[in-house]
């Protein structure tokens, strides 16, 4: 299953992150494996890496932008290494937000997490965000 989030403006910035679930394994004592590429795209540049997250990575994302309420800008992160996030309340519209997209390269290009990092912002939602994030666990029938 591929789920698209896209920029706000979108006609502007052909800017978008979408996953693609590879695999979802079995389930031992609750909790199990999601492999999915992730894309990062814009305009003309491309870029897709594979990531394997828990369930319990997609559960941690989804309570900590519960709890970002009011708050103007954070962070947000899972035990999986290779992906973390940042956003920033966007000043002009209640509702929307900076999202980043914070790529660890040295994961990517070693399996060894470093500081260094690639990253792809958009403009986007709350509710856009939680839907990109729950449509990891969902499976096509």
């Amino acid at each position: 299953m591929e789920y698209t989030l896209k920029d706000t403006d979108y006609e502007f910035s052909e800017t978008e992150v979408k996953h693609e679930v590879i695999r979802i394994g079995e389930s031992e004592n609750d909790l199990f494996e999601i492999e999915f590429k992730l894309t990062c795209s814009f305009g003309f540049l491309e870029f897709a890496h594979n990531f394997v997250w828990l369930n319990e990575d997609i559960t941690t994302l989804l309570n900590q932008i519960e709890k970002i309420g009011e708050k103007k800008h954070g962070s947000l992160s899972v035990l999986s290494p290779g992906i973390a996030f940042s956003y920033e309340k966007y000043k002009h519209k209640d509702n929307l937000y900076e999202f980043t997209f914070h790529l660890d390269t040295g994961f990517i290009n070693s399996d060894m997490g470093t500081g260094a990092n690639l990253g792809l912002t958009l403009m986007t939602s709350l509710e856009e965000i939680r839907n990109w994030i729950q449509s990891l666990l969902k499976q096509e029938n």
